[in-house]
């Protein structure tokens, strides 16, 4: 599996995996829709078999690592179309090129497809609770087509529910995460809304880069469908993590403020990594601390304030 191709190789995991997989000897190629001209990178959108097609065609792919998506639960909810089309539509575009053209998936999924199941811990053989959104049903959607045509026609597939990713790369949005909004706005000693008695657990972009390739380097291995929790097991309270990044910047905790939890969102994620450690021999290694304060700084050299709202 040393031949592949990233689709929404230039998103904020994408971006990050490329170069990682590069340093540990893999050889990559990107597809996304960006206009630019590079020797490893084609221009695609995954909705297009015709225009994805070109890919498999130019390279001899050994597993497509499939990152490109629509992302985000607001996101979602606004552009539920858009989300079907991509995430759904777009991967079985590729679970059929795959099986033309003999490669594995890997598939970005979330841990958003476990829904709403109170503080039960989020294992990959949980069945899921109350799907809370548009981007939850389609990401869990995938899975199931994923499923489908590995147990019926042997496609070697996983997929990786990511457990609340961030780091350098991700530039601050009303529909980014929490973490690089909470960042970018307590640095400019704006208020920031924490919902009341949320959990998580964050884990830093480049472990989820290490859970990727630890997946990839075992493709050979297992049943030819698997699913995989890569995050890292830390939960905090969001107020803790508004009250780290306070202390990180050397701003006042003032700027904190309580609110209910809105729609269509589970209250706590409180997950297991067990499987990936015990399979894939796959760990988290980069703490919260500092895993903020590497953010932080590149926050402060990359991202100006340019008046968004977030």
């Amino acid at each position: 599996m040393k031949r592949v191709l990233i689709t929404g190789g230039l998103g904020v995991i994408g971006s990050r995996l490329g170069p990682y997989l590069r340093s540990h000897g893999y050889e990559v190629y990107i597809l996304d829709n960006k206009v630019m001209k590079r020797d490893d990178y084609i221009r695609a959108d995954v909705t297009s078999m015709v225009e994805v097609m070109e890919a498999f065609k130019r390279w001899d792919i050994d597993c497509i690592l499939h990152l490109a998506g629509e992302v985000g639960r607001e996101n979602g909810e606004l552009f539920a179309r858009r989300s079907v089309d991509v995430n759904v539509s777009g991967t079985i575009n590729l679970i059929q090129l795959c099986r033309e053209y003999d490669a594995a998936i890997v598939f970005a999924s979330s841990s958003e497809v476990y829904g709403d199941v109170g503080e039960t811990v989020m294992h990959e053989d949980l069945p899921p609770g109350k799907l809370t959104n548009c981007y939850a049903l389609s990401k869990s959607q995938a899975e199931q087509y994923l499923r489908h045509f590995s147990e019926n026609y042997g496609l070697r597939a996983r997929a990786t529910r990511i457990f609340m990713c961030y780091g350098p790369g991700e530039y601050p949005s009303y529909y980014r995460s929490a973490m690089t909004r909470f960042i970018y706005n307590i640095m400019r000693n704006r208020s920031v809304k924490v919902h009341r008695q949320a959990k998580r657990s964050w884990c830093y972009i480049d472990d989820i880069c290490s859970g990727w390739e630890a997946v990839i380097r075992n493709m050979g291995t297992g049943p030819k469908y698997d699913v995989f929790n890569i995050g890292r097991h830390d939960p905090r309270t969001m107020r803790e993590v508004a009250e780290l990044i306070c202390e990180l910047t050397g701003k006042p905790t003032s700027l904190i403020k309580e609110s209910e939890l809105p729609p269509f969102v589970s209250l706590v994620k409180n997950a297991s990594f067990d499987k990936a450690r015990q399979v894939l021999a796959y760990q988290a290694n980069v703490d919260l601390g500092e895993g903020i304060r590497r953010t932080i700084e590149w926050q402060k050299e990359a991202v100006h304030d340019d008046g968004i709202e977030c």
